[in-house]
């Protein structure tokens, strides 16, 4: 019962249109039970409708009644770590509308909610290769993915430990980067792409979808978006360069632009089509 409410919810909130790629994308996130990734309760859940510095709010009792909403989930406080809002990531993964028995790399695994509907995605014929810089959310993961045959859960940074034989059809990032780096760029299969929060120096920015090109990266913005920052693929001139790039409210939904490699360089660049 938990589960139909919340894809209806989901389906409402985030103003999903009646398609396939919707209908694939709320069956999937039925399929994974929230409580089985969070933890015991009673939670602590925030709501991007308030103030993110503001506390976030306890659960009154350990229903997982509680989890079947569009609400944030708290795991670790003090750093600012959270499973994240569904209503966005359903809405991004519509949007993505990843075909099944892709190769998936997942960037900031978390204690692995969002892997386990990335299985559901790529399939029986697909796989998810999932990487948690930090240690006990990584443990935790690979506790909680025990089950999953399609999954592959590391403990390291997605950003320098991938092997040179790994090719990927599709790479998420659950952390903000300022660039795609080569360790991703170099593993891309053939019109492979990548859904990434692109952020500034104050971890803000706007969700992009990418495909590469011959002169860099093809990309549009997916809306507004705040990520913990991603080890490993960060620039502190690139921040500055995303945040002005960001800070015209036009450019933060519907805005084509490239990500050009020019002499070791990387320029943003509006363009058409």
């Amino acid at each position: 019962m938990h589960a139909t409410y919340f894809a209806d919810q989901l389906r409402v909130m985030a103003a999903l249109d009646d398609t396939a790629a919707t209908d694939r994308v709320l069956d999937a996130f039925q399929k994974v039970p929230r409580e089985a990734f969070t933890g015991p309760g009673p939670w602590k859940l925030r709501s991007s409708l308030v103030d993110l510095s503001l506390p976030p709010q306890p659960t009154p009792n350990a229903d997982p009644r509680w989890l079947y909403h569009c609400v944030l989930v708290v795991l670790d406080e003090e750093k600012g770590i959270n499973i994240g809002d569904p209503a966005l990531w359903v809405r991004l993964l519509t949007q993505a509308d990843i075909a099944p028995g892709s190769r998936i790399l997942q960037v900031g695994a978390g204690v692995g909610y969002y892997t386990a509907i990335l299985s559901v995605l790529a399939g029986a014929k697909g796989k998810v290769t999932a990487y948690e810089v930090e240690a006990a959310l990584a443990e935790r993961a690979a506790s909680n993915l025990m089950d999953w045959g399609n999954i592959e859960m590391r403990h390291g940074n997605a950003a320098t430990d991938l092997n040179d034989t790994e090719v990927f059809d599709f790479v998420v990032s659950f952390a903000g980067v300022t660039h795609v780096p080569t360790a991703w760029a170099t593993r891309l299969a053939p019109n492979a792409r990548l859904l990434l929060p692109l952020t500034g120096a104050n971890w803000w920015g706007a969700m992009i979808l990418a495909q590469q090109s011959d002169q860099g990266f093809d990309a549009v913005t997916l809306g507004r978006c705040g990520f913990y920052p991603c080890d490993g693929a960060r620039s502190d001139a690139l921040a500055a360069q995303v945040t002005s790039l960001f800070s015209k409210p036009a450019h933060l939904n519907g805005w084509r632009f490239r990500m050009r490699h020019d002499s070791g360089d990387i320029r943003f660049e509006a363009r058409t089509g």
